[in-house]
């Protein structure tokens, strides 16, 4: 279970320490993961049938997990990168009671630090410790966290103050007791419970853990070379858009982790959606040409030893960015004011954005092919003379 809340010390989770058995932790997570992972296999094993209502049921609390850990707990709560409706928030803190990872406060908690400090001794779960130490080490082997004081915000917030003091309540309810019952309103509560209760449990904390270790050692790193986070297609489909993490940790009050539109990520879609429902509000979204920025900056950097050519196509697109960033200001400042010319002006800036959106994409994709010119004529030399190339 994720780190536990005490009144008495003030102690905040890092990666420093050597292991210190959290037991509190451990008899919790570990029973939990061993009779999720083996109890629907031994129910099948011995003569149990796969039914589809329980399929269903178990489909439907995979995506509550969802709606509480990546909507409420991660952008909700913790990056707030949108706000939330009282219902909402009531939905996001009772499915995040689903998945044995602790309150929001709690999991909020480690979550800034591990921002902040990232890949730090500072960071609670710090991946360059080791792989195991970001999947699950941390929960299992530092104390747990009893310094609040980066969730101010959490601290005002009734209905989140209550789930953090009955967290047990909610999360017996919500994990168990919630599935339970919908086995028994389909006719299959035994293999319901063990499907869609305990194994989904399991499964879902450890897609979670993964974005803590597989999403910082394999994927692609488009938008920061400078942190261990990266873009992982298969973190992103296991669990509900999570994936995309380089973005994320580039830019961390976006609401959306997948930012293209075909980006996987069930979560943004969700939250995007609920604007029209009036159970969101407030999104946040990274301008696309600070996005274009850090991907440009991020190649740039990757050229040792540019041509002349190369270095002129980028001082251009460079340009161009600056130009498409400040017509960018200009139209978010329009949009704000209220003036008899509003519509006027609004539509002669939209023309200019457009205009220095396509420009910029323009020299873009020219310094693109240049680039991937660049990128071939260095592969090629480290495949025929990798001395020289160094």
């Amino acid at each position: 279970m994720q780190k536990s809340k005490t009144a008495k010390a003030k102690v905040i989770g890092d990666s420093s320490k050597a292991f210190q058995a959290n037991w509190r932790n451990i008899l919790t997570l570990i029973p939990i993961q061993v009779v999720g992972l083996t109890a629907w296999p031994i129910y099948l094993a011995f003569g149990g049938e796969v039914h589809l209502p329980e399929v269903l049921v178990f489909l439907f609390m995979y995506a509550f997990s969802a709606l509480g850990i990546c909507v409420g707990y991660h952008r909700g709560f913790c990056h707030r990168s949108f706000r939330m409706s009282k219902l909402m928030k009531f939905f996001a803190l009772f499915s995040g009671s689903s998945v044995p990872e602790g309150s929001a406060v709690t999991w909020c908690a480690d979550h800034r630090r591990h921002h902040r400090y990232e890949d730090t001794e500072k960071d609670p779960y710090n991946v360059r410790r080791s792989f195991w130490w970001a999947h699950m080490g941390w929960i299992l082997g530092s104390p747990s966290t009893t310094d609040f004081s980066n969730c101010n915000d959490l601290a005002k917030d009734p209905m989140v103050q209550n789930q953090d003091r009955y967290y047990t309540l909610w999360f017996i309810v919500s994990c168990f007791l919630f599935p339970l019952c919908l086995g028994f309103l389909v006719g299959r509560p035994i293999a319901t419970f063990l499907l869609a209760g305990f194994f989904r449990a399991a499964m879902v904390q450890q897609f979670t853990f993964l974005i803590n270790s597989y999403a910082h050692y394999f994927g692609r790193k488009p938008y920061s070379e400078k942190i261990t986070a990266k873009d992982s297609l298969v973190c992103a489909v296991l669990a509900s858009g999570e994936g995309w993490h380089n973005y994320h940790h580039r830019f961390p009050f976006d609401y959306r982790n997948g930012h293209r539109f075909y980006h996987w990520d069930p979560a943004k879609w969700l939250i995007f959606l609920g604007q029209f429902v009036g159970l969101t509000h407030d999104l946040k979204r990274t301008p696309q040409a600070q996005i274009y920025k850090a991907r440009l900056e991020t190649q740039r950097d990757k050229v040792l030893a540019p041509s002349d050519r190369f270095v002129a196509l980028t001082e251009t697109v460079e340009q161009a960015l600056q130009k498409w960033q400040g017509i960018s200001l200009e139209w978010s400042a329009l949009k704000k004011l209220k003036a008899e010319d509003f519509d006027q002006g609004l539509q002669h800036l939209k023309e200019r954005l457009h205009l220095s959106k396509e420009e910029f994409q323009v020299v873009y994709s020219e310094w693109k092919c240049s680039f991937r010119e660049y990128m071939r004529s260095a592969r090629n030399k480290m495949a025929n003379n990798p001395a020289k190339l160094a």
